[in-house]
This record gives C-alpha cells, structure tokens and sequence, in this order.
C-alpha cells in the first residue's frame, strides 16, 4: 500500500487543529480594550440579573445560530495508522458479550475480525485508499462521507461482517452531544452603537446594553460567596453562620471570523471519546485534559463572516459533565466592573426608573444614558436624569 500522495498530506496538514499553545487574550490584548459590552432584552430576567449582578451562560440550542458551540467533526486521518483507532470504536461499537445492544452473533464475527491481523491490514488500507480518492475533490471527511467509504470497504474485503451503521452513528452522536455539544457561553461586543445588535439582542431597542470595565486586559473578574456554618464553639452546640465573598479571573476571547466553521479531528480526539467517562476529563482536572478544552474554547470563538460586524466577544464555559440546567449557568460579578447602563430607544420609561433605582442602590459611580436613532443608521447617547 502506497503512502498518501502531495495533494492528500497537503490535505492533511490543512485540517490539522490549530496550534493550542498559542495566547488565549492575545486578540483582546492586541486591541488593548478597557471596556466591553453586553446586549439584554427586556424582560422580568432582565430585572433579576441586574439586582444580584449575574450573568447567564447559554446552551448552544439557547443560541441564534445553529452552528454555535457546535463542532462537527472530521474524520480526515493524520497517516494510514491512525485507522488503528477507527477500526477499534467500530470494533467497541459492535462488541456487546451481554447481548443487549448486539446480537451473538454480530459479536462473534467483530471478535474474529478483530483476531485476523491480515484482515484489519487489507481493511485499513482499503478505508485509507477511498479516503484519500475522496479527500482529491472535497476538502473534509464528514459522518455521511466515512459511512460511505467504511460501506464498501467492508463489502469489499469482509463482506460477511455486516456493520451497523445506525448504531455507530448513535454512538458519535452521544459522543458530540457529550464533549462537543455541552459547553456554554455568555456573549459581549466591542461596541455598543450597532443598530442591528439593538434589534436582535435588546427586544428591537427596548432593552438595555451594559458597558463592564476589564480590570485586566483578556480576563473577566467574577464573584462568588460562599456561606460558612458552625455548629459547634467552646463545647457548645451553637448556630452561627459567617459569609465570605472572593473573586476570580477567568479568560474572554475576541471572536474570529473565519469563512467556514472549524471543526474537531475524530483522531485528534481519540482520546477524549476513548475515555468518556473518565473522572480526570470530566472535571478537567488533570493537565493532559487541558489541551481539548482549549481546543474548544478557539472552536467555539470562531464564526463565519456573515456574523462579523457583531465584532464579538465570549466567555465560555467548557463543559465535559452532564449538561447543566439554566440555574447552574449563572455566574456574578462584582459591581465595580459595571462602568454604564445604555437604555434603548424603545425602553419603557418605567423600566428605566426601575432599572436606575436597583443599580443606584449598590453603587452612585454607574452612569447611565438614553439613545436615540439618528439619521444614516447611526446611535447617539445622551445622559439620562430620572
């Protein structure tokens, strides 16, 4: 069997995921941005997140862009021994000794398939060699395209093993919705005078848009409290509850806008969906796990370039466990980093009043400023007095 020809390492090379060592703020850094901006719409959530300074992170099904924290995944192999591991999920896959979600005797024939060292060779360079006649006319190897290719090559060199290719995409896709589908974002801009942003993420102009100061350039400082309870003092059985408030940093990347959406290589994250369930990934608490989560953070901060006068940022949440309700997404931040409250041409002088009394309570150094439509589509700010 042949190596890979120019064009199919060319072809390679191109989908290899970028490097992961690289700056995570350096885009932010560059810009040297000190402030940044939040749309809300108008609604009851709008008034509770303001009283207890909160912030929500969104579901990629919350988004209005389907492609959002979304990664599809490609199935282009590095070299022909990286088959090795494609051949072992199918194999995994199909293996059930319990008789549960496979028959004996689809379990037996995998088995033996898997004993015959001859077979998996012919196998794997059958698979590579329609991989790199595919990869000659189209840039990418898709779900659809690999249930394609694995179709013949089975037929062709097993044809007695028959492969299951609705199990085997059930499995991917519990895998996607897992790792690849169940991280969370809250979304920022660099401006707050887009009209369109006013439209679609501020009730058509009736919300309201926040300015947040970064005290640290590429990082958003968050707050947490935590209440601490004793229960016994001096030999007594006493109640006596104290709280104690710290903040942390977390990193906010600048959003790129890229002419396709990236994606995952299936073989560069072999290991992630070889140990799904593994403690050290779910929590991330190990160093090994790090890298795929930083993978993801620069998947998820890319967008096509329709989405590019947004000129967004994010921070986002990389999410390995089980998915999180709504309330478990909610972060706070300390009211020093809100500088300024814009209200939108359509709030409610109600809503302005009530807004302006929750946020003049905590702190007299907010300001706070009306907008108007001026002419050529363009936003001017006055101050506001209730």
């Amino acid at each position: 069997m042949r190596l890979a020809s120019a064009r199919f390492e060319r072809l390679i090379l191109l989908n290899r995921p970028r490097n992961l060592a690289r700056p995570l703020a350096a885009n932010i850094k560059k810009r040297n941005m000190r402030t940044i901006f939040k749309y809300r719409p108008h609604s009851d959530f709008l008034f509770k997140e303001l009283y207890y300074n909160e912030l929500y992170f969104a579901s990629y099904e919350e988004l209005n862009d389907p492609l959002d924290l979304s990664a599809r995944i490609d199935f282009t192999p590095y070299e022909i021994n990286s088959l090795d591991y494609l051949i072992w999920f199918i194999m995994k896959v199909h293996v059930d000794l319990s008789g549960k979600t496979s028959t004996i005797e689809v379990t037996n024939l995998f088995i033996k398939l898997h004993k015959n060292d001859e077979a998996i060779q012919e196998l794997k360079e059958s698979i590579f060699e329609k991989m790199e006649a595919h990869l000659v006319s189209n840039k990418n190897i898709w779900l659809e395209n690999l249930i394609t290719i694995l179709r013949a090559s089975f037929s062709e060199v097993v044809p007695e093993v028959k492969m299951d290719e609705v199990r085997l995409k059930s499995k991917l896709e519990q895998l996607s919705r897992k790792f690849l589908r169940a991280s969370f974002v809250s979304c920022f801009s660099e401006k707050n005078n887009e009209p369109l942003m006013w439209a679609h993420y501020a009730s058509k102009h009736a919300g309201v848009c926040l300015e947040f100061n970064l005290e640290t350039l590429g990082m958003f400082t968050y707050e947490v409290n935590h209440d601490f309870k004793t229960l016994a003092k001096d030999g007594n059985i006493i109640k006596e509850f104290t709280k104690e408030t710290y903040t942390y940093k977390d990193r906010i990347r600048s959003v790129s806008y890229e002419a396709e959406q990236p994606h995952v290589n299936f073989f560069k994250f072999a290991p992630v969906f070889e140990n799904e369930n593994d403690t050290d990934l779910i929590e991330l608490n190990k160093s090994w796990t790090h890298d795929y989560a930083h993978e993801l953070e620069w998947v998820f901060s890319t967008k096509t370039l329709n989405w590019e006068y947004e000129k967004e940022l994010r921070a986002i949440q990389i999410n390995f466990k089980e998915n999180q309700i709504p309330e478990e997404r909610i972060r706070h931040y300390p009211i020093e980093m809100l500088k300024s409250v814009y209200f939108g041409s359509n709030t409610p002088e109600v809503s302005k009043k009530r807004i302006y009394k929750i946020i003049s309570r905590k702190s007299h150094e907010i300001q706070f400023f009306n907008t108007q439509l001026g002419g050529a589509n363009k936003i001017i700010f006055e101050d506001y007095e209730p």
